[in-house]
Formats: C-alpha cells, structure tokens, sequence
C-alpha cells in the first residue's frame, strides 16, 4: 500500500488526506519509550517515554491484529516488544483499565472482523504489570481534531495534550510483521468510532 493509496482510501471513507515529508515535531524514537497508545491525551509519564512508537492500545494492536484473544497470548507480544527495544505498555484513565477506547471496541465486539479478546482491561493490565511492563494513566478528555499516520520508520511525534491529535506509527506494522492495509482499515474504525472530528488524516513519508 503506497501513501497516495492510503490516502484514497480514507478519502473513500469521508476523511481528508494529505501527504507530508515532515511534520513539526518529529523525533527518533528512544530506548526508553512506551510502545505506547495512539492517544493524544496528558499522560502520567513524561520525558523520553513519550518518545516510542505510537500503536492502537498499545501492544493490543499487535495481539488484535494476529487474532491472539487469550491472556496468555500477551507474555511473547510483551517479550517480543522488549526484543525490538520498546518499552511495552497499555494504559487506563478515570474510567479505569478499560479507558483505552481501543481496547473498548475490541473488547466490547465493535471492531468488524476482529474478534474480541477473553479478557478484560484489569486483567490485561495485570498481566502486563506482571511482565515488567508498563500501564499508563492519561488526563482529561479525547480532544483530537486530526491523526498523524506516520510511515517513516524510527520516528514518532510526542503528545501535545494542548494540541490533541491522534499519533499512529504506521511503519510499526512492517517490523512487526502486520497488515499495513488491515492496520490502517483498522485504525479508521477506531477514530471514527471515537473522535469522528478528527478524520484528517496527515500522512508522513
């Protein structure tokens, strides 16, 4: 899936798209960032954590994208995030383990053609809690008003809670050995589910 066919894609499903070679603020990610949640909200971490890759709920973009609905399943996604030189995490907010939206819509059957897990936000938190991971708390409500698709490779954007914007590091798909075009199908239905104001889609390249 090239960019312009990105692009058209979610122009064909009622977002504007546009391409950039760069965007203010981009950096390389860092050893010491989260894998973390493509969430624009303040988070109860700061500094060089909010400098890793950006995936839908964290590390539950990988297990939602290969089918892995056990609990189990999260301890090799865990260990394998940690082998690429990412801090592995999910995170909560006021309303508790499940204010991932991400995960809401995975867990609750919304997400169409992906079956949901056998567990819930308490439990995934736990379990990655128990593996050394991390667990994120973000501040305030969803105020997004554009996503960032990101597809040059060991960059990232860190969030600017008074500038919300969903940031999705979509080159993480190629090292994970994901569907870009399933990846990004599902990442739309994420935003458009959550926060329809922020179908602007700007494309990094």
């Amino acid at each position: 899936m090239t960019p312009q066919d990105l692009a058209k894609a979610l122009e064909g499903r009622g977002w504007k798209a546009s391409i950039h070679k760069s965007l203010k603020g981009l950096v390389k990610v860092h050893p010491d960032g989260l894998f973390k949640c493509v969430d624009g909200r303040e988070s109860d971490h700061a500094g060089d954590a909010m400098r890793g890759p950006k995936a839908l709920g964290g590390i539950y973009a990988i297990a939602a994208l290969r089918g892995k609905r056990e609990l189990k399943h999260l301890k090799p996604i865990v260990a394998e995030v940690r082998r690429k030189g990412y801090v592995p995490s999910v995170h909560g907010d006021d309303h508790g383990s499940i204010g991932c939206g991400f995960f809401k819509l995975w867990q609750t059957g919304q997400l169409p053609g992906v079956r949901p897990p056998n567990y819930d936000g308490a439990a995934g938190r736990e379990e990655i809690l128990s593996q050394d991971g991390a667990y994120e708390w973000l501040k305030g409500g969803h105020e997004e008003w554009f996503t960032i698709i990101n597809l040059r490779s060991g960059t990232t954007f860190r969030p600017n809670p008074n500038d919300q914007r969903f940031v999705l590091d979509a080159w993480v798909a190629q090292e994970f050995k994901l569907p870009l075009a399933e990846y990004a199908v599902l990442a739309a239905e994420t935003v458009e589910r959550l926060r329809p104001a922020a179908m602007v889609a700007k494309i990094i390249v």
